[in-house]
């Protein structure tokens, strides 16, 4: 949509729409995910920022940090090793699911979440609906002096 020559990391679009719906996934999520896209070292085949290193960057404690990792690890996003050689932790990313059926069967709570969503998504749009017609039937009767 415009142009911008500063370097940037794509997100698969499972992430918003499919992965945003279950209940452990939170927006710290998507941000740590994103680092570790961004910092993925396509030479050694993963990514290996300190949590320290992800906490500075993206203003978070290393507790969340800690936290999100174990969330992505659990989502099937992430795995992560303790490198042989150099001791410290690494994460290869994982392929995510982008089949909303195959998602669901392996998180139904995710499937259970989203319907909730769509629920209240539908009550929230009757509502408006029926403000509108409120307000249009109000104004009619204010256009022909009825008020």
């Amino acid at each position: 949509p415009y142009k911008y020559d500063a370097g940037w990391t794509g997100i698969p679009n499972a992430i918003f729409e499919l992965y945003a719906f279950h209940p452990k996934y939170t927006s710290a999520c998507t941000n740590v995910y994103l680092f570790l896209l961004h910092r993925h070292n396509a030479r050694y085949g993963y990514a290996f920022p300190t949590q320290d290193q992800i906490a500075d960057s993206l203003c978070m404690s290393r507790s969340t940090v800690n936290t999100v990792i174990g969330t992505l690890k659990f989502l099937g996003l992430i795995d992560v090793e303790r490198h042989p050689d150099h001791d410290n932790v690494v994460y290869f990313l994982k392929r995510p699911i982008d089949n909303r059926l195959s998602f669901e069967i392996r998180f139904p709570e995710a499937k259970a979440n989203r319907l909730k969503h769509e629920a209240a998504r539908e009550q929230d749009k009757q509502k408006r609906h029926e403000r509108q017609s409120r307000f249009r039937e109000k104004q009619a009767a204010a256009k022909a002096g009825l008020l």
